[in-house]
């Protein structure tokens, strides 16, 4: 294939290749949910280790390199904003938002990669890191996003790992939430490479940089002080630790005994449930997603089935690019590379009329 095939039809050659099998029927059976990242859209992003094994458990330099690796991901990622994450010893949670889907995709993929090559450096773990692809669950509303947050906090608390969510030893944002600033340290591992061959006897600091962690407030407290979101963040704090002591059946693990673990080993009864499709406070926002979402897939799959028609009859092979072929939805990705870009007005349609009331008709608005 000429390399200029990668920007344009060539991506939807791939795709295609991808989306349908050998007896060319169109699949709509797929492992995942398809990506659907809309512009200002509040994403919780999760996924898991291999076999939900130990490997992100923190310990020694492991807490800055994560908070390094998430530091550097804000950098190049302008378009990102991150509301909060947590690292768990075998999965981690983000909530974050972009105003360029492409972007939010790659940043989410900057910081796998990066995580599992500094973790997997860390323990000594060679081959898959991750379990799945990282799902980005939308956060349909305000409410929902105070709750997702709260859950974010929760974590170690809610497992009996540890007392308070400030008692947590990994990479979290509860300390920014609190008032307070968070640094990672960034390992520059191609210049270290390549300063270590010319010299055995290095300066780390030629290769290794401390970043300040760009977090924002959740839009819905964007009108808040630091101090008043300090503020509403105790609040959720206290009130996750005496939920959790009023359920405590057995003692706290404790953090000492959480760096003790072995990180290639796994929870003996791995407590993993589906994700949602969304996260909604209302059964009509979920019915309006859902409503949505139906309509998306619809779109892409019509607008795939055509691509296997034209690739069948020979009429694509000018290169061009795939919004311009033909129209997948915006917000959708039609293959890895390539992503459909919503216009400047664009209103996610789950907040739209047709999908907020039923009765109404339904259409996919660009």
């Amino acid at each position: 294939m000429a390399s200029g095939m990668r920007t344009g039809a060539g991506y939807l050659v791939g795709f295609a290749g991808a989306m349908f099998g050998t007896d060319g029927a169109l699949s709509e059976c797929m492992a995942h949910p398809l990506r659907w990242i809309t512009p200002g859209t509040v994403y919780e992003v999760t996924t898991r280790t291999i076999q939900e094994r130990f490997l992100l458990r923190p310990g020694g330099v492991a807490r800055e390199l994560v908070l390094g690796v998430v530091a550097r991901a804000l950098l190049l990622y302008q378009d990102v904003s991150l509301y909060a994450f947590a690292f768990l010893s075998n999965h981690f949670h983000m909530m974050a938002s972009a105003t360029d889907g492409a972007q939010l995709s790659a940043f989410i993929g900057y910081v796998n990669s990066n995580v599992a090559r500094e973790m997997g450096r860390i323990h000594k773990w060679r081959g898959p890191f991750w379990g799945r692809r990282a799902r980005a669950i939308p956060i349909v509303d305000d409410e929902s996003l105070v709750a997702r947050l709260r859950y974010i906090l929760s974590q170690g608390v809610k497992e009996g790992l540890v007392e308070r969510p400030e008692d947590w030893p990994g990479a979290t944002s509860t300390p920014w939430l609190l008032g307070e600033s968070l640094q990672g340290v960034w390992i520059d591992r191609d210049r270290e490479t390549r300063t270590r061959r010319r010299n055995n006897m290095t300066d780390p600091s030629s290769y290794t940089a401390t970043y300040d962690l760009r977090m924002s407030p959740l839009p819905c407290w964007s009108d808040l002080d630091r101090d008043q979101i300090s503020e509403r963040t105790r609040m959720l704090v206290e009130d996750i630790v005496a939920e959790a002591q009023a359920n405590r059946t057995a003692p706290v693990l404790g953090a000492d005994r959480v760096l003790a673990q072995d990180p290639h080993a796994s929870p003996p009864d791995p407590a993993s449930s589906p994700a949602p499709l969304c996260h909604a406070a209302t059964s009509t926002a979920r019915r309006a997603f859902r409503t949505a979402y139906r309509a998306f897939k619809s779109a892409f799959f019509s607008a795939a089935t055509a691509v296997r028609a034209r690739l069948a009859a020979g009429a694509m092979s000018v290169i061009a690019p795939a919004s311009d072929v033909l129209p997948f939805p915006p917000g959708s990705f039609p293959c890895p590379a390539r992503y459909i870009r919503p216009g400047r007005t664009f209103v996610p349609p789950w907040l739209q009329e047709p999908y907020v009331n039923p009765r109404a008709p339904a259409a996919l608005v660009t």
